[in-house]
């Protein structure tokens, strides 16, 4: 497949993963390969955490909802809903937690955010081809203290995102992209 169908093609995949099991040693080849296709010069700043076994998803899941119950949006929501939202987080196969580096130097902290950013969508694109969907969450009821620091967040680092990975069942249909045309401006 060329690059450019692959692009068009490539999916988010929001609902159910095949229980099939996502290795460790795939999702490193990926990135590896996700990682060459964007240069960077000098040491890498960022770091990945791998969660592939049933209780780690289990652990994860309980973290991103542990501070939902705080929300409006929680309020307003049935409680099988969210034990629904729970379960269908819990059995995604395996789950990539993205951290960068920040620092001081806004232009340097910028260009670390946007590298990992580019790693994530060529990691989404190459796990295409190996026919794994994936969905990047960065939903605001995770965006909190509690919740990166259950991550293992360290001092001087950020929250990019999860990745949920798994191999998917069939293509999702696409969504109307907005042409480029709609977003061109002239200086």
């Amino acid at each position: 497949m060329n690059l450019e169908d692959l692009i068009r093609e490539r999916r988010s995949i929001r609902r159910r993963y095949k229980n099939l099991h996502v290795s460790q040693e795939l999702v490193k080849a990926l990135l590896q390969r996700a990682e060459q296709l964007c240069p960077y010069e000098g040491e890498k700043r960022w770091r990945y955490v791998y969660v592939g076994t049933p209780e780690a998803r289990n652990q994860l899941t309980d973290y991103m909802f542990e501070k939902m119950a705080d929300t409006k949006m929680a309020r307003l929501m049935p409680g099988k809903l969210i034990e629904s939202l729970k379960k269908r987080y819990a059995e995604v196969p395996a789950t990539l937690i993205i951290i960068a580096e920040t620092d001081p130097d806004s232009h340097k902290r910028d260009e670390i955010y946007g590298t990992i950013c580019s790693i994530m969508q060529n990691f989404q694109l190459l796990g295409w081809e190996q026919r794994l969907g994936m969905l990047w969450n960065t939903e605001s009821y995770i965006q909190n203290e509690l919740f990166f620091k259950r991550i293992g967040i360290r001092e001087k680092e950020r929250f990019v995102g999860l990745l949920h990975i798994g191999y998917f069942h069939k293509t999702p249909r696409g969504r109307s992209r907005t042409p480029a045309e709609r977003k061109w401006t002239i200086l």
